[in-house]
């Protein structure tokens, strides 16, 4: 299971900061939509420089132009891109198309998909062979949502490609959430909002049951 920080509405120093600080408790840093507006794209190849082993995901979340958008995440240093489930399946192949010619992966982001869409909409996606499909709690949405409920309808679908799970993940949360066993857990707002947040990295950390 892999532990991804996802920075979104946070100052460039800041969250180089806190990257550098966690840099040994996560697998992933995540250039969050709202972030990746807000800098360069060099910003990629910042993350790259703190740590070797630290991957770089871009949360471009493809609408359209999926290989010419991916390949320019992937020549910026980027080891992950975001496409969006919501598009075509055209698109999404060229997203995965770009990842294998470069060899990096491809993150497939459900949001926006109806709950009783999950499951088949899932199965489609499963079978374009992405590396992931992450169910993912929309903040702007002003009903409650359970990313619960679809990591469980993901993880009884879903057969190949690894399962994240995003949005509104904090410590309280997060065992619920570990019941479904994701391969991969999101959390940004938790740990970039705290007071300590090398201290709530090591607590989610070790409710993950990793090992450091």
């Amino acid at each position: 299971m892999e532990l991804q920080l996802a920075l979104d509405r946070i100052e460039k120093k800041r969250a180089i900061d806190i990257v550098e600080s966690l840099k040994d408790l996560i697998d992933i840093v995540e250039i969050g939509t709202p972030f990746s507006i807000m800098q360069p794209i060099e910003i990629i190849n910042d993350f790259k420089k703190i740590s070797p082993c630290l991957r770089v995901l871009a949360d471009y979340k493809i609408m359209d132009g999926g290989y010419a958008l991916a390949e320019i995440a992937y020549k910026a240093g980027a080891d992950i891109v975001t496409v969006s489930a919501q598009t075509w399946d055209e698109t999404i192949l060229q997203t995965i198309q770009a990842a294998r010619d470069y060899g990096k992966q491809v993150l497939v982001d459900m949001m926006g998909i109806k709950e009783e869409d999950i499951a088949e909409r899932g199965k489609q996606i499963d079978n374009m062979h992405p590396d992931y499909i992450c169910t993912h709690r929309a903040v702007s949405v002003n009903r409650e949502t359970s990313s619960e409920k679809t990591l469980k309808i993901l993880r009884e679908t879903i057969r190949q490609t690894k399962i994240a799970v995003a949005g509104g993940i904090d410590l309280e949360t997060l065992p619920k959430v570990l019941t479904y066993q994701p391969d991969l857990v999101i959390i940004g707002s938790a740990i970039t909002n705290a007071t300590e947040p090398r201290k709530v990295t090591k607590q989610i950390y070790e409710i993950m049951g990793k090992k450091k």
